[in-house]
């Protein structure tokens, strides 16, 4: 590609907000003074003030500024759900680091690769999670007495680290193109625009509560997170099992009065908006979402909105406030969120015309850093902006859309081979690399069945030349448990002799899919 983007600033926003000098635990503590007694994070029943929460980070950032800790570090954060986690997030972030989100569910294998590829030495944890650690590394068990007594003997008040808007504050790894997850690095400017703008654009105040339905190790929990603590309001937690039962998801959201949340259109398929009757706010988002979904959800007290966002530009970089009685069978994604820009480029890099296909550039404040110790991959998705300062990039998102006459962008379909299952993203290339791992699989190919809500992994198999035979997929799944975590396992296992390939050599999608119909 070309970069050669025309000068066409169609679709800009700007909203020079007062928080463009903050960081995130500036944010939130903005809140402390002013709000101390309310209420920041609840779960199960159990609670902590904005004062309390407060105290407990700052505890916890002098006790990791002690153990050498500073900007630009990384500090790992193995924990599930509960009061714990936005203590670790804030207390890291205050003593001037990043936090590294680890899955409690994820292979062993895989929490030691995210690890080890950050330069993470530091994980605070439970004293369960930690012995899944690699042995190298310092676990920081909460649990544990001798930490407990510590942090408690340590002053409560700020203790006012360094950190600046530029910092990292956060590492997430995603599904990598190359068989390995690939870390994006976020500053803390590019989450603080995103929270501002969920302030204003969703009016979000007292006694507004937002449900953390997000995995931490999913970026929408950064929404979930910090769209509550920077401002001013409660995180509504539950236990994992609880999210993933409707009828009890349903209790935690009626009986907590949540009022915003955030969930994939699976999720939201499976509520009843009408026992929801504290819910004014609905992002229903991370995968397509299917029009009469939205309308839906609708009701005279509450929004529906459309966003999308990729890891790279923040969590939300365009919104669309779905219309009541929407005859869309899908809505569009929107127009891009306060000091973001979204450009639609043909191959050569040129703006294409209201209407026409092509691929989805977003700049702006939310564009991350790049990706973590991948010089070559950042160069190649992060190019350069040519209506922003020296030094501003855009991110090439890989999305196939079209602007409309509205303004508004439509999403047509994905130019490269990722997939998006149940909100997370996948990349094809990290299961085969798993699969074509197994002595018996020659090679591998996996891709998506199915529509919308619907949609599953299948993965197709070639056995070895040198095997007597494909393995069994009973056989198959037990070797992908310990690799990949469970939303990347494929939902059907297809095996082949050989996988088709095309007149000019590259796997024949259409021939697997036509295969994949016909074993029904």
């Amino acid at each position: 590609m070309d970069h050669v983007i025309q000068a066409d600033r169609y679709g800009a926003t700007q909203d020079h907000a007062d928080t463009a000098g903050l960081c995130v635990h500036h944010a939130f503590e903005r809140w402390v003074a002013l709000r101390p007694g309310t209420a920041a994070c609840r779960f199960e029943g159990e609670e902590l003030s904005y004062l309390e929460l407060d105290r407990r980070a700052n505890r916890l950032a002098r006790h990791l500024h002690r153990l050498g800790i500073g900007p630009e570090t990384v500090v790992g954060v193995l924990l599930d759900r509960g009061l714990d986690l936005p203590v670790t997030l804030l207390g890291i972030l205050k003593s001037g680091a990043a936090y590294l989100p680890l899955d409690v569910q994820q292979p062993a294998s895989r929490l030691a690769y995210m690890v080890r590829d950050a330069g993470c030495e530091i994980v605070v944890t439970t004293s369960g999670p930690a012995a899944r650690l690699p042995e190298d590394v310092l676990p920081v068990c909460l649990d544990e007495p001798a930490i407990a007594a510590s942090l408690a003997a340590l002053p409560g008040d700020d203790p006012h680290y360094p950190a600046l808007p530029d910092n990292l504050a956060y590492l997430l790894y995603t599904s990598g193109s190359t068989g390995a997850p690939k870390g994006t690095l976020v500053q803390h400017r590019s989450v603080v625009n995103m929270t501002e703008y969920c302030r204003r654009a969703y009016r979000l105040e007292s006694p507004d509560r937002i449900l953390q339905f997000a995995n931490p190790c999913f970026d929408v929990s950064v929404f979930d997170i910090f769209a509550a603590l920077c401002n001013g309001i409660t995180l509504v937690q539950g236990a994992r099992l609880t999210l993933l039962d409707p009828r009890a998801l349903t209790a935690l959201i009626r009986d907590e009065r949540v009022t915003v949340m955030d969930i994939p259109p699976a999720v939201a398929r499976l509520l009843d908006p009408a026992g929801l009757p504290d819910l004014r706010m609905a992002n229903i988002g991370g995968e397509a979402l299917p029009g009469e979904l939205a309308d839906r959800f609708q009701a005279p007290h509450r929004q529906v909105h459309n966003t999308y966002g990729p890891t790279e530009v923040t969590v939300t970089s365009t919104d669309y406030l779905c219309p009541p009685g929407l005859r869309e069978s899908r809505p569009p994604i929107g127009r891009p969120i306060a000091n973001l820009q979204a450009h639609v480029v043909d191959e050569a890099g040129r703006q294409v015309p209201v209407g026409v296909a092509g691929e989805l550039l977003m700049g702006g404040v939310g564009v991350a850093r790049g990706y973590h110790g991948r010089p070559a991959l950042t160069a190649e998705k992060f190019v350069p902006d040519p209506y922003g300062p020296p030094g501003a990039r855009l991110y090439r998102t890989g999305d196939l859309v079209r602007r409309r006459e509205d303004g508004n962008i439509e999403f047509l379909d994905r130019i490269d081979t990722q997939l998006k299952v149940n909100g997370h993203r996948v990349e094809p290339g990290e299961i085969e690399a798993a699969l074509e791992s197994h002595p018996r699989v020659g090679a591998a190919v996996v891709d998506l069945t199915g529509d919308g809500a619907d949609r599953t992994l299948v993965a197709f198999l070639a056995p070895s030349p040198d095997a007597a035979g494909a393995p069994s997929i009973a056989d198959v799944r037990a070797h992908l448990r310990p690799l990949l975590p469970s939303y990347m396992i494929p939902a059907r296992i297809v095996t082949v002799d050989a996988v088709p390939l095309t007149a000019n050599g590259k796997v024949d999608r259409a021939a697997l899919r036509d295969l994949a119909a016909d074993r029904g």
